[in-house]
């Protein structure tokens, strides 16, 4: 009670508290710490020195303030508000992501280090980053990719960055998902995130095994050795679709023996590991390896679209930065340039089925975007883009009517759809790449990887003015 009735313990507790609300909320900012650590030895000793004094029988307080019954009551009722109040400030930030201290437990929970001993591309491959992780886990053994395999390296080949996700089922059968990062100027360990929310298709084009033995075989660094830079990069966007475009295409067998083809009378399409120059692709043509080996690695493959409101079906190419509309005539997305999850592309064309190509549109996007995720050009003059948001959950079509030297965002009215509480909801925010059925343009929307209204069914829209104006026409079911 002594020390409850003490004005100076009351004042530094409600500082302390303060002070200790906000570092839960916002984390490590200097003044709060150096205040909090001020405030903490100040509580110390005012509890250390009560103490003594009250071993050695002596009041801690002048009798006319202990006596004072209200100034009881009132330092009670102070210390308890103080506790509750901070109290529940200090729970929010620890619970839905409410503040530094639930993203710090967080990473207690799910996040952990991985000491980065196989770190020599030259040496190691990509194999030596799996290696070291599996030492502190038991990866499952067929992974599949949420994303790319993006990763950087000096020249002495020592591995500078790099991140992907990757997940698969382990040996019981349980689903698990691995956020991979390293990155030279911030740690010297593997960061691995664990339990991260995914879309798990379990696609055979999204193979992790092909990355690997592709980066065992290919000469990384007499490629790199021809072009005598500082950092180099390797990228992996799992299985790609080149088209009828050769350039820096190198066919590499499991041996070693490689095949640079100058001319091609069906699509390219492999397991594609690019080497490249950061920020000089444009001048300097990436190295695009493909391993030949597996059948099904390097097959000329294509998808089939189904016009799922009819059941017809039409066979366009399996890429979402590439489209020919003719054996001659090709429309390619390259990345120039990536920054906080988001991607700057520019888009180029040939005429001559792909040996030459000349850039049409250094920002065909009007700005950055998540990533691309389509192109079709109707003709040589009507094309369309897709693209996906940062968070994956919608997208944006952008439309073209001179050849791809401009584009405009499309514009469509959200379908409002009403669920069985009653509640009014707008699901369709994805939108697919339009396609043209008996003179009419036909797009399909989706729901985005958040989608689960109606088994992640679309909308039909249609449009009768080659993609200016769309209309709703109806939901279809998705098969």
């Amino acid at each position: 009670m002594s020390l409850l009735t003490n004005p100076l313990f009351i004042i530094v507790y409600w500082i302390f508290c303060y002070e200790l609300a906000l570092l839960c909320m916002y984390g490590r900012i200097n003044h709060t710490v150096s205040i909090l650590f001020v405030s903490t030895i100040f509580l110390i000793s005012i509890i250390t020195f009560s103490i003594m004094k009250m071993m050695k029988g002596k009041e801690l307080e002048p009798k006319s303030l202990i006596n004072m019954k209200a100034w009881k009551y009132v330092s009670i009722v102070m210390f308890m508000i103080i506790t509750v109040f901070y109290g529940v400030k200090i729970y929010k930030s620890a619970t839905n992501f409410g503040g530094e201290l639930a993203w710090f437990i967080d990473r207690l929970k799910n996040e952990a280090s991985v000491e980065f001993e196989h770190n020599n591309i030259y040496m190691d491959g990509v194999e030596g980053i799996f290696k070291d992780i599996n030492k502190e886990y038991a990866l499952p053994k067929k992974l599949y990719m949420e994303s790319d395999f993006h990763l950087e390296f000096n020249q002495e080949g020592t591995i500078t960055s790099f991140d992907t996700f990757v997940y698969g089922k382990n040996a019981d059968g349980e689903e698990e998902s691995y956020l991979i990062t390293y990155d030279q100027n911030k740690t010297s360990t593997i960061t691995v995130r664990l339990n991260g929310h995914l879309n798990t298709d379990y696609d055979e084009e999204k193979l992790v095994e092909p990355l690997i033995r592709t980066v065992k075989v290919i000469p990384i660094k007499q490629t790199v050795g021809m072009w005598n830079e500082h950092t180099y990069g390797l990228v992996y966007y799992w299985k790609r679709n080149w088209g009828y475009n050769t350039e820096g295409i190198i066919n590499m067998d499991e041996n070693g023996m490689k095949q640079t083809p100058t001319k091609t009378t069906s699509e390219i399409i492999g397991y594609t590991v690019s080497i490249f120059v950061p920020g000089k692709e444009k001048e300097i043509i990436p190295a695009r390896y493909n391993l030949l080996g597996e059948p099904e690695w390097s097959q000329s493959n294509t998808t089939q679209y189904q016009d799922e409101f009819e059941g017809n079906r039409q066979e366009i190419p399996n890429t979402d930065e590439q489209f020919y509309l003719s054996k001659e005539v090709g429309y390619r997305l390259d990345v120039m340039d990536k920054a906080l999850g988001s991607t700057f592309y520019s888009l180029r064309k040939t005429i001559d089925g792909g040996e030459n190509w000349v850039v049409i549109n250094q920002n065909p996007f009007n700005g950055t975007v998540g990533s691309a995720a389509g192109i079709t050009f109707i003709n040589e003059e009507l094309g369309f883009l897709r693209a996906a948001r940062p968070s994956g959950t919608e997208g944006v079509l952008y439309r073209t009517n001179d050849g791809g030297i401009s584009f405009e965002e499309v514009s469509y009215a959200m379908q409002e759809m009403k669920l069985d509480s009653g509640q009014s909801i707008n699901p369709f925010d994805f939108p697919g790449l339009p396609f043209e059925k008996d003179g009419v343009l036909n797009m399909l929307v989706g729901q985005g990887s958040d989608g689960d209204y109606n088994g992640n069914s679309s909308g039909l829209y249609q449009s009768n003015d080659n993609g200016e104006t769309w209309e709703y026409i109806k939901e279809v079911e998705s098969k």
